[in-house]
């Protein structure tokens, strides 16, 4: 990835966090979807300048993108962003993904509920419970289409759920109902974080949709430099026996504005990688335990994803004096 991409890929994320700090939820909203109307005005344009590519070719791609050591690939995806130039449908896809990861790899997808267009579970929840056989996943057409897809486990959670298909989809998706939190250690995240897993980015930037920078704040618990608000709310879930379960389910600081520019801070080139293909942006972290890591030991410097807080009030910090 050359300077120009990388400088490139820093002023996005810093102008994505400042809006996020100044602007409402319903504002920033309107704003995407006036980006999106653009877009398909400048459709035309777009696929002159960029070129068009199929799955064929986009699966070429990743080959020499991806290392083959990974056991699970965990995608984030935005179909819209990577029209007009690809060419093919989100049923082929999520087809290619799944013939990409083989038999003996296992294909991820989030299928979360952030809470509808007001971003917020508890009043969502209020009046219909979470059906992991049913309920829609708000993560876009690819991600819903995959939980769609024939043989695809899907855990039970009302906000964290994920989506797997492969040798280990019945590891990431069992029990996710009873972790401690949707993305402790005991959850699908855990489990990514223990076996070697790649997060992939199609049409979408790693400071748009990197989940899993949370699971570093959520392995360190109480420890973490940040402290939040502390509010939840009963979900009925449902399984997919029709069992249901009434579930506690902890809800989100939003008071507390993420700011992603610290992961470049963080990483180094090799553990995140930024490119564009055909003008879509995509991003790879060959190992999500690196991120982990690498998020905790900053959180014990005093650098987070929420901001910086003085080393002195670092649990860390404090033991020490």
């Amino acid at each position: 990835m050359g300077l120009g991409s990388t400088s490139r890929g820093k002023l996005r994320a810093g102008i994505r966090s400042t809006l996020k700090k100044f602007l409402s939820q319903e504002r920033r909203t309107a704003l995407k979807r006036l980006q999106g109307n653009a877009r398909k005005r400048l459709a035309p344009v777009l696929s002159t300048v960029h070129g068009k590519f199929g799955t064929d070719e986009l699966m070429a791609e990743l080959s020499k993108r991806l290392a083959t050591d990974f056991q699970i690939l965990m995608v984030h995806s935005s179909f819209d962003s990577m029209l007009p130039m690809y060419k093919g449908t989100a049923k082929e896809l999520v087809q290619g993904l799944i013939e990409f990861c083989g038999p003996n790899r296992t294909l991820v997808m989030p299928s979360f509920i952030m809470g509808g267009r007001t971003y917020d579970a508890a009043a969502y929840y209020e009046k219909k419970p979470f059906d992991v056989r049913i309920t829609p996943s708000e993560m876009g057409l690819v991600a819903e289409i995959f939980r769609r897809t024939p043989k695809v486990l899907r855990s039970l959670h009302p906000t964290c759920s994920v989506c797997a298909l492969g040798p280990l989809a019945e590891e990431l998706t069992t029990g996710h109902h009873v972790s401690r939190t949707g993305l402790s250690p005991d959850s699908p995240f855990g489990v990514m974080n223990r076996r070697p897993t790649s997060i992939l980015g199609l049409g979408v930037e790693y400071f748009r949709c990197l989940t899993h920078v949370h699971t570093a704040t959520h392995e360190m618990g109480d420890d973490y430099p940040i402290k939040f608000v502390e509010r939840t709310t009963d979900v009925t879930l449902v399984d997919y026996d029709g069992g249901k379960y009434v579930h506690k389910l902890g809800l989100p600081d939003r008071t507390k504005k993420l700011d992603l520019t610290v992961v470049w801070s963080v990483l180094s080139k090799d553990e995140l990688r930024e490119w564009r293909f055909h003008g879509v942006p995509m991003f790879v972290v060959p190992k999500a335990g690196i991120l982990t890591q690498r998020l905790i030991e900053a959180a014990r410097r005093g650098v987070t994803i929420f901001g910086k807080v003085p080393v002195s009030q670092t649990p860390a910090a404090s033991s020490k004096s």
